[in-house]
């Protein structure tokens, strides 16, 4: 896909890889259409940015929001041609221990949100009769830490979504494509609800968001299916695919020694 001149919403723009993403976007000639539940950062990026951005603060656990996020940016730019569902929180802690509250909030804007965006923006799309939608995953989605299985499970539940949208839209011109970054240096774990400070010894460094951004950027210009950001990703996730029971007790003992 040309990304010239196309309207892209990026939810999430406030900060990390949505910033990065917004930047990234718009270099390459898009208008993009910030989201975040923040209005002052996303005016601050916006001054940055080329090719006249808009600013429509949104949460997207808000059902609400999110349908007026779609049709403000339809009302604003005339149309809607990628919708980059990147907007996250996390949830850290142990599965028997997780506040119904947390889980909730993470289900919101982690699941729901992606859900309540694309169920408005499918129908402009259609008649326009084109559009692309990228769901910011996780490598997480397909497999787990210790003490991250609820926000993984949210990000499971995105990808099984996204393949069943995928298929009920072949031949009307709107892709659904996947993104998987793994560990990215933003401040995204240090904001995530519940605890899971355990977790933290696993984690690697993590690579730039604009890594991340480059990536999206070129799912979006090659319409691809899905894509990890790193080769170590993929590779992990195929070592986990191939000796699962391996890995599960070389992760839950690394927790152990950590402790």
């Amino acid at each position: 896909m040309q990304i010239r001149d196309r309207i892209v919403i990026i939810t999430g723009a406030s900060a990390g890889i949505g910033a990065a993403t917004a930047r990234t976007f718009a270099q390459a000639g898009a208008r993009v259409v910030l989201a975040a539940r923040s209005r002052e950062p996303l005016e601050e990026l916006a001054a940055t940015l080329p090719g006249d951005p808009v600013v429509i603060p949104c949460d997207v656990g808000n059902p609400d929001q999110c349908q007026e996020l779609i049709a403000q940016t339809q009302a604003t730019c005339g149309r809607v041609d990628i919708l980059i569902n990147n907007a996250g929180v996390g949830l850290a802690g142990p599965v028997a221990e997780l506040a119904t509250p947390d889980l909730a909030r993470a289900f919101a804007v982690d699941l729901f949100g992606p859900i309540w965006l694309t169920q408005a923006v499918v129908p402009i799309m259609r008649q326009q009769r084109s559009g692309q939608i990228i769901m910011v995953s996780s490598v997480l989605a397909e497999q787990t830490l210790p003490y991250l299985g609820g926000y993984a499970a949210a990000k499971a539940g995105l990808e099984r979504m996204s393949e069943a949208l995928r298929m009920e839209l072949r031949g009307t011109g709107i892709s659904v494509s996947v993104v998987r970054p793994g560990t990215t240096r933003t401040e995204f774990s240090r904001n995530r609800l519940g605890g899971g400070g355990e977790q933290r010894r696993l984690a690697p460094k993590g690579v730039e968001p604009e890594v991340v951004a480059a990536t999206i950027l070129r799912v979006a210009q090659r319409r691809s299916r899905s894509a990890y950001v790193t080769r170590g990703d993929r590779v992990g996730i195929m070592l986990a695919r191939a000796f699962p029971g391996l890995i599960e007790r070389v992760l839950a003992r690394a927790i152990r020694w950590g402790k």
